[in-house]
């Protein structure tokens, strides 16, 4: 099976255009020390970032922060278009400290801030000219090509920090799927990964059907319940990384993986890199 990734673990700037004629999902989570702004120019989607669903329609933005899970799934059958820009945070660096008082990334990690769905057909064309111009650059060979294009992200930044402050100030929709029993259960899985946990096992401790569960979880969280464990339990596993010295054996074991092949390929499958790779990675960005 072919795996689409949208971004590359090895550069620090990545963007991309997509048109599809036919509905596409995407294969399982994943996870990337990256920034992500994922702009909607056709269709509509169901986009998972962390613990929560949004509903993705054309003209809206999806900010996602550092480290953070997220799945895209196609509503319906028909055409959609999207362009996805990912960057990491030393990528800014020269702007950065040129402008210290500003701050071009925080907001993007921000829970209110993974949607922006009311945004003005101006705002809307901004952003795409914007990114259409970023895209653009990437066929120069030009000296001023890396220059003009951090410059560009760095103006679109300013301009998507704006555009979050005022939808919260206007009192916006953030876009939020929400369920009351599987917030319950999200919950219940935070707290119990590093055990052994089965449908069956949560389907009864909340007094409900696996059938049941099952359903209404992929329904809500654009995720399987075991897509949704493993994406708890791989996040515990990357702290564990950074911050300790435990051995990748040791590191399954904590965050509930019956095997350490297992582990691995869920790892590799979600960052794109093995657990090893990982650790020398952050190693590396970390000096």
């Amino acid at each position: 099976m072919v795996r689409e990734y949208t971004y590359s673990s090895h550069v620090d700037f990545y963007i991309e255009k997509v048109d599809r004629q036919n509905a596409y999902n995407m294969d399982t989570f994943h996870i990337h020390h990256k920034f992500e702004i994922y702009y909607e120019v056709e269709g509509t989607r169901r986009y998972f970032i962390e613990d929560a669903a949004y509903i993705v329609n054309a003209g809206n933005v999806v900010l996602i922060g550092e480290n953070q899970i997220h799945k895209t799934n196609a509503v319906g059958d028909g055409p959609s278009s999207r362009i996805v820009v990912n960057f990491s945070h030393e990528y800014l660096d020269e702007i950065s400290k040129a402008f210290p008082e500003l701050d071009f990334c925080t907001f993007l990690n921000e829970e209110d801030n993974h949607l922006l769905s009311g945004l003005s057909v101006k705002q809307q064309n901004h952003i795409q000219s914007v990114l259409q111009q970023i895209l653009a650059l990437q066929e120069e060979q030009s000296p001023e090509r890396e220059a003009a294009c951090k410059m560009l992200l760095a103006t679109l930044l300013l301009d998507l920090k704006r555009m979050c402050e005022d939808q919260r100030r206007l009192g916006g929709e953030n876009g939020r799927v929400t369920n009351r029993i599987v917030d319950q259960i999200q919950a219940y899985i935070s707290e119990h990964y590093a055990e052994k946990l089965t449908l069956t096992d949560i389907a009864n401790h909340f007094y409900i059907s696996p059938y049941y569960l099952s359903r209404l979880f992929k329904k809500s969280i654009n995720l399987s319940l075991i897509e949704y464990i493993n994406g708890v339990r791989i996040k515990a596993a990357q702290n564990l990384i950074e911050k300790t010295n435990d051995s990748i054996s040791e590191v399954a074991e904590k965050t509930g993986f019956m095997t350490t092949a297992h582990f691995r390929r869920v790892f590799k499958d979600a960052t794109g890199l093995s657990p090893q790779q990982y650790r020398q990675y952050f190693k590396r960005v970390n000096k």
